[in-house]
């Protein structure tokens, strides 16, 4: 079979493309040609279809360019993409792919593409990474807080609450492209949405799509399970994006309230240089340790360490890549009660929940963590018996094949 695998980015710039990539790979392993698509991003590793990929576009330049042909640009662009659609044309008509699967696309290639698609009769299942179809800054977040007032079509509260970077043309672009597409009916010509966890599936249904279209099939991890049982060293530790909706300052509240043991931090972002003079001020005994961006070998190495980790986000995490990498090396999770966390982790099974936001609820879980090593190991073993016999390749190419049948047996 040949597969197209649309994304906006062909290197590793999240979640999304971390999965592209190994979806990549687990297809041509089981003796599928893959053909992609994307967009022409200065960062891009090669790839030999790149000749069809669109151009890149720099909206933070382009916005700050307050001539109406940048604006004209930017809407153009970031609502229907007349130039993917063209390109992709081309490279269906080249190389006839029998199957899309479309990962994250908004902004960049936009659902301009689904018109081709359809008119070639090529079946199109979409993965699910966030929440762009249904809310229009992404994250069903407003300014750090969690927000849905968009629900049943209420597209003009993002111009009220400025949600989208704060900005009122940015919030009101969202808005805007968000109502376009509504208008269009463009998620109708998608045969199956596929749901890495199962809140986000239900959150799909909840805001009116028909759930009879969005089955859940979890990520899966493409790297060997760690084997070897190293002695933990004196850390916990989180790695990620440094946001506000991380809830890192409520893991350093927690850490500094217990002043056991250390908590290593990973990752930079644009809440970095605060939350690192907030722990200044607060870290009286040197407990919290910011590491910045580090190398794969040294994040793994980071894991293998550890006593545990921790995922304290307080937005609607989909389905965390920390989770499955900390499974991997055999380090049980302390999640929030939020998005898709507690499906992965299940209290007490393979980490600890608790509540999202609340410093002191996440202050004793880890002393639970810490005292009671024991329980550490067996929900460590747990979380490395989960990968191995449920988030896989093998899992998860099993389920994804039927799901292309399917959508192949309706064409």
């Amino acid at each position: 079979m040949k597969i197209l695998i649309v994304n906006n980015y062909f290197y590793n710039r999240g979640g999304d493309c971390t999965y592209m990539f190994s979806l990549k790979k687990l297809l041509k392993k089981n003796g599928h040609n893959v053909v992609i698509f994307s967009m022409n991003h200065p960062d891009n590793y090669d790839c030999e279809y790149s000749d069809h990929f669109v151009s890149y576009i720099n909206y933070a330049e382009e916005i700050k360019d307050k001539k109406l042909s940048s604006a004209v640009k930017v809407i153009k662009r970031t609502v229907y993409s007349t130039e993917a659609r063209q390109k992709i044309e081309a490279l269906i008509q080249k190389e006839k792919p029998d199957i899309a699967h479309l990962q994250n696309i908004h902004h960049h290639i936009t659902p301009s593409i689904l018109y081709v698609l359809r008119k070639y009769n090529i079946p199109i299942v979409w993965t699910l990474h966030d929440y762009t179809i249904i809310c229009p800054n992404t994250s069903f977040l407003a300014k750090g807080l969690i927000c849905e007032r968009c629900k049943k079509r209420k597209f003009y509260w993002p111009m009220i609450t400025r949600c989208k970077k704060e900005s009122f043309s940015a919030s009101t672009m969202a808005a805007f492209e968000t109502i376009i597409h509504r208008m269009m009916g463009v998620y109708k010509l998608v045969d199956i949405f596929i749901a890495p966890s199962m809140f986000l599936r239900n959150k799909f249904i909840e805001y009116g799509f028909n759930e009879n279209k969005i089955i859940h099939i979890d990520h899966f991890i493409d790297f060997p399970v760690i084997e070897d049982n190293v002695s933990p060293e004196d850390y916990y530790f989180f790695v990620g994006r440094i946001t506000q909706e991380k809830g890192v300052k409520t893991l350093i509240d927690a850490a500094i309230n217990v002043n056991l043991s250390h908590l290593k931090i990973a990752g930079g972002g644009p809440f970095m240089n605060e939350l690192v003079a907030y722990t200044r001020r607060r870290d009286k005994n040197n407990i919290v340790e910011f590491l910045g961006h580090l190398s794969r070998e040294d994040l793994f190495d980071l894991y293998r360490n550890s006593r545990f980790v921790i995922v304290p986000s307080e937005w609607y995490e989909n389905s965390g890549l920390t989770i499955f990498e900390a499974f991997a090396c055999g380090k049980p999770v302390i999640g929030a009660n939020i998005g898709g966390i507690p499906e992965l982790i299940k209290d007490h099974v393979r980490g600890l929940i608790f509540r999202s936001g609340d410093a002191e609820a996440l202050s004793f879980s880890i002393m639970h963590m810490l005292k009671n090593p024991d329980h550490v190991r067996l929900m460590g073993d747990n979380a490395k018996d989960y990968i191995k016999n449920h988030l896989n390749g093998e899992t998860h190419y099993r389920k994804l094949l039927n799901t292309y049948m399917e959508a192949l047996s309706s064409h």
